[in-house]
């Protein structure tokens, strides 16, 4: 894991291969592939934010149902202006759209472990993918293309304007 985050670090996920990743561990290639089939799997291994049961997942899940839109919105800037997990995030997200495989692995897992876990049941994945597409959305503007005035937005205006519509897919009606 520590070689796949050092090759991939250095080199991105294009440039990188599973050859070098092992060749770096002092490791046979095929038992990279043995415990990570695909290279994206790797790369999204060694390169997610935070497990399933990191405590900040579990924080947020305990917190009242009416709050957890601020919540979700919250933990992502957490995450994005954490230095080790922010670089982290830069190079998933350009992977993820310059790379099929690294967008789809990233985003069942971004689903799976995290927004999935948090939308009311009915109409749950439309619900969990309209809430990751607004932080990814987010995200690209504010720390990719910093898109004035939404990079330099304090926290509160952006919880203003991005935890209601993160709440409605949240818990609220989709109808209209």
């Amino acid at each position: 894991m520590a070689a796949a985050t050092r090759v991939f670090g250095e080199k991105g996920y294009a440039a990188s291969s599973v050859r070098e990743i092992a060749r770096t561990a002092g490791v046979d290639p095929a038992l990279v592939r043995h415990y990570f089939p695909a290279k994206s799997d790797l790369f999204v291994e060694v390169m997610r934010p935070l497990a399933e049961n990191d405590e900040r997942v579990v924080a947020l899940l305990a917190l009242p149902r009416e709050r957890l839109g601020d919540g979700l919105l919250r933990l992502a800037l957490d995450l994005w202006e954490d230095p080790v997990t922010g670089a982290r995030m830069r190079a998933v997200l350009a992977s993820a759209v310059s790379t099929h495989e690294v967008g789809a692995a990233m985003a069942g897992v971004m689903m799976r472990d995290l927004v999935l876990r948090l939308v009311r049941e009915d109409r749950a994945p439309e619900r969990a993918a309209a809430c990751a597409t607004q932080l990814t959305g987010l995200a690209l503007g504010r720390y990719v293309l910093e898109v004035p005035p939404l990079a330099t937005a304090s926290r509160d205006t952006l919880s203003a304007l991005y935890a209601p519509t993160l709440q409605r897919y949240l818990d609220g009606d989709l109808s209209g």
